[in-house]
């Protein structure tokens, strides 16, 4: 006589957040069970997770609500006991839900696998994983479970086998392949034994045949955007370590060494690592994002992680561009020149200013007096073209326009690496001539033209540390009168915006604060150092500023609009010109200083070099600092 087969419906759920979980549960009611075969019976599955970790499945959908979202892909099996599942049907494919049908006479202890396989404890890694973009090789994306009885129906809770490692590499040429390998004793490959006792997996595990594997990329193009590689390793502990060796088509590679001191990797983890420019030859740490984080646990290292910061008043060059100069050179450095020797249209000033902002090595930028046809990509003067006309590459926020009209004459913005930094909130607020206050709905009493301070939120990828950037350009005391009023009581507004705003996490500004230690334009200044440290002096203080810019101090200043300073002279013995700063307030430090000199030629004939200019492409310097985040 032959034996009824059990028919079991599994139905999934799919979802996660940068991390993934495939929670699969259904409620079955009366109605739907009787309509069962007599001997058959449901079981509904779902993966480990509180939304907040990996969960390995079959492929990664889009983000949803910055989730990234795991669905079913057509030709998935799943197997209970050894015994093979239908197939997700091509109607099915992309579905976070889906039923699979096992016909068969499994008993207890019900143990499932994904991939399906014929084997009841058996989990097999092929030894070459193949690129998807943006997600991985479904083929090495196993998971296990134990299925048990809850009331009248069944369920089953998978566990992945594997964690994520996803490796985001930039550059130049066409990688070939990627080959992981085990600096230990461990397995990346082969046939794993799942152990078992009368309740089915424990969770440990056995066997595997090598210690390395190879991803094939594919022929993928590097460029100057991050490249993401998802290569699934099975989760368990790795003693010594492992490295990553990139080769390109060519036959170049590079080496990644990462988790040198050791690493447990997670069953539901999806690790993030920082990014990386392909360099032919060479072997590198990679750090894992967030590794640095007390919260998860990861140790302090011997340095700090820090960040390069910058700022740049790139003198407004819109239709408004101030044209006139000195015919005649004076004791302060001013040098005769022709009335056209700053131009918007001059091709050598252009690459000057690409080449200057280039020339900061910065991950963090904010500039000042970004003009009306600069301020976004395809404009006439774009800042942003400029740059990456000169490999500069950033993300740029030059958008927050410095009145309520929409002028940008005096607009102040921002430019970031996002493969260092992630940009989690941005605004501004307008400062008050009369007060030290500010507003972040109303440019009223903000002056003329309004002063704003512009800020942004953001996380440092590598050390997960969290820290707020303000950026901007006070009045000159010209402007008020010569008495500096504005001047200070903007300071102040800037002090009670950034503390208002910065909250305990450390706090970076910079800008054109048109005012200077120890001269007639100082009590802004004064005001700022009731809240904020001087990168300047902080550098001096700890005797690691260069006798170079104890001479040349890094600003020239004022009266644009009718000369400029002779790239030799213009910063020399007038400390009070040094009105552009680098300030920081809380758990960071300034370790560095220094500023950017590019100049370029300019020849107003073209035809002979009797009136040749050497100019600079701003009437402002580059200023750098290297800051820690402590």
């Amino acid at each position: 006589m032959m034996k009824a087969k059990r028919k079991i419906r599994l139905i999934c759920t799919i979802s996660a957040a940068l991390a993934l979980v495939l929670g699969c549960t259904k409620t079955v009611s009366t109605a739907e069970q009787s309509a069962l075969p007599q001997e058959s019976f449901v079981l509904s599955a779902s993966l480990d997770g509180d939304g907040q970790e990996l969960q390995t499945r079959t492929s990664l959908g889009e983000q949803v609500d910055g989730k990234s979202q795991v669905l079913w892909k057509t030709g998935d099996r799943i197997s209970v006991n050894g015994i093979l599942s239908g197939e997700v049907s091509s109607g099915d494919n992309g579905k976070k839900n889906v039923e699979f049908t096992v016909i068969g006479s499994p008993s207890a202890p019900y143990m499932v696998l994904y991939p399906g396989t014929t084997s009841a404890n058996t989990i097999v890694l092929p030894a070459t994983q193949s690129y998807v973009e943006g997600s991985f090789d479904p083929a090495a994306a196993a998971s296990w479970g134990n299925a048990v009885k809850y009331g009248s129906h069944y369920g089953v809770r998978l566990t992945p086998f594997c964690g994520i490692l996803r490796i985001a590499i930039n550059g130049s040429g066409t990688l070939d392949r990627i080959e992981i390998s085990t600096l230990g004793s461990e397995k990346l490959r082969g046939s794993f034994t799942m152990a078992t006792d009368g309740a089915g997996f424990t969770g440990a595990f056995s066997g595997g045949s090598e210690g390395a594997l190879t991803y094939n990329c594919g022929s993928v193009e590097l460029g100057a955007a991050d490249k993401y590689f998802h290569i699934l390793v099975p989760a368990q502990n790795y003693a010594e370590g492992l490295v990553a060796t990139i080769y390109r088509t060519d036959g170049v590679f590079m080496r990644l060494r990462f988790w040198k001191g050791g690493h447990t990797l997670a069953n539901n983890k999806l690790v993030d690592f920082e990014s990386k420019t392909f360099n032919p030859g060479r072997t590198e740490d990679l750090l894992e994002i967030n590794a640095l984080t007390a919260e998860d646990g990861g140790e302090p290292t011997a340095d700090p992680p820090g960040i390069t910061v910058a700022t740049f008043n790139v003198m407004r060059l819109d239709d408004n561009n101030r044209p006139a100069a000195a015919t005649t050179g004076d004791s302060n450095g001013k040098i005769a020149r022709p009335a056209n020797a700053i131009v918007k249209d001059c091709a050598a000033m252009k690459a000057a200013l690409g080449q200057a902002i280039y020339n900061t090595a910065a991950d963090l930028i904010g500039f000042n007096e970004i003009g009306d046809n600069m301020y976004a990509s395809g404009l006439g003067y774009s800042l942003e073209d400029i740059a990456t006309a000169q490999s500069a590459s950033y993300t740029w926020k030059l958008n927050f326009p410095g009145s309520e009209s929409g002028n940008y004459h005096y607009c102040n913005g921002f430019a970031y690496k996002s493969s260092i930094l992630t940009c989690n909130e941005s605004g501004k607020a307008w400062l008050r001539t009369g007060s030290e206050g500010y507003s972040t709905s109303s440019a009223s009493s903000s002056g003329d033209p309004n002063r704003f301070v512009v800020w942004a939120k953001f996380t440092h990828k590598v050390s997960g540390k969290v820290f707020y950037f303000f950026v901007t350009q006070l009045p000159t005391y010209g402007q008020d009168g010569g008495k500096g009023t504005s001047n200070t009581n903007m300071s102040g507004g800037v002090n009670a915006f950034a503390s208002s705003k910065g909250g305990k996490y450390p706090q970076i500004l910079v800008g054109d604060l048109n005012s200077a230690p120890g001269h007639s334009n100082e009590a802004g200044y004064n005001k700022l150092k009731t809240y904020w440290t001087d990168a300047y002096e902080a550098v001096s203080a700890a005797g690691n500023l260069a006798s170079y810019y104890n001479t040349y101090s890094g600003t020239q200043s004022g009266t644009a609009d009718t000369y400029q300073y002779s790239i030799l002279q213009y910063t020399k013995n007038h400390p009070e010109r040094r009105i552009d700063h680098i300030m920081t307030h809380g758990a960071c430090t300034a370790t560095s200083y220094r500023t950017v000199r590019n100049t370029y030629v300019f020849d107003p004939d073209s035809n002979t070099d009797d009136d040749e200019v050497v100019c600079a492409p701003s009437d402002h310097l580059p200023v750098v600092a290297y800051i820690t985040l402590d």
